[in-house]
């Protein structure tokens, strides 16, 4: 079953403030990546059709906020 908008969005505010301890903890890009897609995964996976797209550019815009580029395979 799909969450509320404001549901996903206290999930997604929960990835942007794990970034900070990410970056601080996964030393190899691979292990943070791996990490991150974790969480956006469990995100997206939440999200009903009409919130994908508006999921998908909060994390574009959580990457952003910290100059996070991701792997080729990943963009």
């Amino acid at each position: 079953m799909s969450k509320s908008h404001a549901e996903l969005d206290q999930m997604l505010d929960a990835v942007d403030a794990a970034v900070p301890r990410l970056v601080r903890d996964k030393q190899k890009p691979e292990d943070f990546w791996a990490a991150f897609m974790s969480l956006a995964d469990k995100v997206q996976a939440s999200a009903g059709t009409g919130d994908h797209g508006w999921v998908c550019d909060r994390l574009d815009a959580i990457q952003v906020k910290y100059h996070l580029v991701p792997p080729a395979d990943q963009i």
